[in-house]
């Protein structure tokens, strides 16, 4: 519905309570229309922002208080060790490499320079910026909690605590905005569905093998996605702030 169809619905239904608020219904009109990103799109994804918030806090506080979460960490992760194979352990250690430093220094990069020849440069800063911002907010949760990886399991050694995953949210924020720019843009594509499968592929596989290697917990990984999620949102909101002001 549009901003002047929702004003009317809410004068129509409201009664005379909604005529004494005329900012308030005008305010909840725009927030709930679907004629502009700054309406209902813009409410929902702020909505989910926030939901993303209050989770990652409440796994942040389970985790410091060892709450039951902590039992099925390990549970979770001793069941994927007694499983484990020479062959998955492989393809996985391949895989993880997606949400490595390097790799996804290489993918920004090579994004930019596609983003450059599309004439998208505020892409461009977004990207990197979502990814600063990103790799900022890990370290600083890495540094608050302190939480020691399971190195009894590893499969392979690694450095530095293990609440939240980096891997994991970067590897959120980096394939879903990739992603949703490839989806948004969609008009060139022949099969856009399957790109955002592959992502969402990717994210999947990523925070998987971060814990079947026994580098991470599910609980580091959930929390790298819900970290991960809140800068994603915050790039599509700019992109979409952006689209509306070129």
């Amino acid at each position: 519905m549009t901003t002047r169809q929702l004003r009317q619905y809410l004068y129509r239904h409201g009664g005379s309570r909604a005529s004494d608020y005329p900012k308030l219904v005008e305010w909840v009109a725009r927030r709930l229309s679907t004629d502009h990103f700054q309406g209902l799109p813009l409410t929902v994804l702020m909505g989910l922002l926030v939901g993303n918030v209050l989770v990652l806090s409440e796994i942040a506080e389970n985790l410091v208080k060892s709450e039951p979460m902590v039992k099925i960490d390990a549970l979770f992760t001793q069941g994927l060790v007694r499983n484990r194979t020479p062959l998955i352990s492989h393809i996985l250690y391949a895989l993880t490499w997606l949400g490595s430093f390097y790799m996804t220094i290489g993918l920004t990069l090579a994004g930019s320079f596609f983003l450059y020849r599309q004439q998208k440069k505020r892409n461009i800063i977004i990207l990197w910026v979502m990814l600063a911002g990103v790799g900022t907010t890990v370290q600083l949760g890495k540094r608050t909690f302190s939480r020691a990886r399971p190195q009894q399991v590893a499969y392979y050694p690694e450095t530095g605590y293990s609440f939240p995953s980096g891997h994991s949210a970067t590897a959120m924020t980096l394939y879903g905005l990739l992603g949703y720019w490839l989806v948004r843009g969609r008009h060139r594509l022949h099969h856009p569905v399957r790109i955002g499968v592959l992502a969402a592929i990717l994210i999947l596989a990523v925070g998987f093998s971060r814990i079947y290697l026994g580098v991470h917990f599910l609980s580091d990984v959930l929390g790298g996605y819900l970290l991960g999620a809140c800068w994603l949102l915050v790039g599509i909101v700019l992109s979409e702030w952006q689209r509306q002001h070129t």
